[in-house]
């Protein structure tokens, strides 16, 4: 289930010159996504979508203030890692995005009954990260270099509530490892998702 449309482009859809054909979707995305080292983020979004047998994340046009939506669950992916292509030393600091966004376009897409709010979006957060630390030979077609935290929003809600700051813009890895406890690797990760999502319903069911 997708909350926004969206159409997806083949890798043998054609650009046209002059009617006739010039060249190919694949030929863009070999110019523009070659350098995977630099696109952490979107490989997390990728590797979730994967697990979950979804085809494409949600946030093509990046307004969406959530990344994809699973089962009628609306998903925020989140991603750090340690070695980038700007920089050959490996970054010791891990944090994330959490920042509260607001849900003017998709409150406004038939069938949704919210108003306009600045909230965290999402019920479900999957923070990625990019174990790799190899800055001689990284290996970005790896994902047993990946771990995945699964977290419902309404605990990360409460967390940045007990400490006084619930517009709070990020979150380290040291704090989402307490929340959380034990990293998911791929293979395990819709399962997990699937869990969180139960545990978001049974929370707000209660509340």
């Amino acid at each position: 289930m997708r909350n926004t449309q969206y159409r997806v482009y083949r890798e043998d859809d054609i650009f046209l010159y002059c009617g006739e054909p010039a060249f190919s979707v694949l030929d863009f995305w070999r110019f523009s996504y070659s350098q995977l080292l630099g696109q952490s983020e979107t490989i997390a979004e990728f590797l979730v979508c994967q697990s979950l047998g979804i085809e494409k994340a949600e946030n093509v046009n990046y307004w969406t203030a959530y990344d994809l939506s699973y089962k009628g669950k609306r998903i925020e992916v989140k991603a750090t890692s340690y070695i980038h292509p700007w920089n050959r030393r490996v970054s010791n600091t891990r944090t994330f995005s959490i920042a509260p966004s607001n849900n003017a376009y998709w409150s406004e897409l038939p069938g949704q009954r919210e108003s306009p709010r600045l909230a965290r979006q999402s019920e479900i957060y999957v923070f990625c990260l990019n174990t790799e630390r190899n800055t001689k030979n990284p290996q970005p077609l790896n994902i047993d270099n990946w771990e995945f935290y699964v977290v419902p929003t309404y605990r990360i809600n409460a967390y940045c509530e007990r400490n006084g700051n619930p517009n709070q813009k990020t979150i380290n890895l040291t704090v989402i490892k307490r929340i959380v406890g034990q990293a998911t690797k791929f293979g395990e990760l819709k399962e997990t998702i699937e869990e969180a999502i139960t545990w978001s319903d049974q929370h707000y069911l209660n509340s």
